[in-house]
């Protein structure tokens, strides 16, 4: 789709778990250069709420309700977001959950569930996007992991299992991807202040949210949406398979007595 009054090309992207939290602060970034976006998520209200706070005049936001999990979800709201905005310049896959589940605990319904939200989603989304990318010669894949994904903490079987497999299916896409004009790297946060941390992290002292990183304090979402856009927007073709940690220096510290 093209600027009528510049008569430029205008970018897209699809931003899976689009209505809260980093994901709706990515959407945020892009909305304000421009962006064309589809937000996606299983919650109607949601969605339509994060898109009534983005109205302006800057690029058109769609919102898609769908649980990505099922198999054929991601790949109609691909072809329905290229459909409706020409062609898809960028993927973020953000949508995901936090359930603690002691391995003692473990079932497979539990297993299941967290990985069906955290990976095969995001997968499947990937998938999807990357052939019209490669069709279109360009585009970039940014796959939310986690420092969870680096390292572990009680309770986080299946989530950090997740995470650490989302590391690998980003090193993967750049390989099978490489030289198609397409990029796919992960970013991998600490604690952030979202819907999913914010209870527990109002509860914190500063001296165990001093434990937490070297810079005590939690990010905020605008700050990890920063990296996710640099990499859409400003990094270079050679920058794939990585992942990029945003954690103030979490994975950086050795665990405080």
């Amino acid at each position: 789709m093209t600027d009528s009054s510049t008569n430029e090309p205008r970018r897209s992207a699809v931003i899976t778990g689009g209505g809260t939290g980093l994901g709706f602060a990515t959407a945020a970034a892009l909305h304000a250069e421009g962006w064309h976006l589809t937000l996606v998520g299983r919650r109607a209200d949601v969605l339509e709420s994060a898109a009534t706070r983005l109205a302006g005049p800057a690029g058109t936001i769609a919102t898609a309700v769908a649980d990505l999990a099922e198999p054929d979800a991601p790949a109609e709201v691909v072809a329905a977001h290229v459909a409706r905005f020409g062609g898809i310049d960028a993927l973020v896959a953000s949508a995901g959950s936090y359930e603690l589940v002691d391995t003692r605990e473990m079932t497979a319904s539990a297993w299941d569930s967290t990985m069906d939200t955290q990976l095969r989603g995001a997968v499947l989304c990937a998938a999807a996007a990357a052939r019209p990318m490669v069709a279109a010669g360009s585009g970039r894949i940014v796959l939310l992991s986690s420092v969870n994904g680096l390292h572990s903490e009680p309770a986080s079987l299946a989530y950090s299992a997740a995470k650490a497999a989302i590391i690998s299916v980003a090193r993967t896409l750049a390989v099978d991807l490489a030289g198609t004009g397409v990029t796919a790297n992960a970013v991998a946060p600490g604690w952030v202040i979202t819907p999913m941390t914010e209870a527990y992290l109002a509860t914190t002292s500063p001296e165990q949210l001093q434990r937490v990183n070297p810079l005590g304090r939690a990010g905020r979402p605008e700050e990890i949406a920063a990296v996710i856009r640099f990499l859409i927007v400003d990094a270079p073709e050679f920058l794939t398979g990585a992942t990029i940690t945003v954690d103030g220096g979490q994975t950086a510290m050795a665990p405080m007595p």
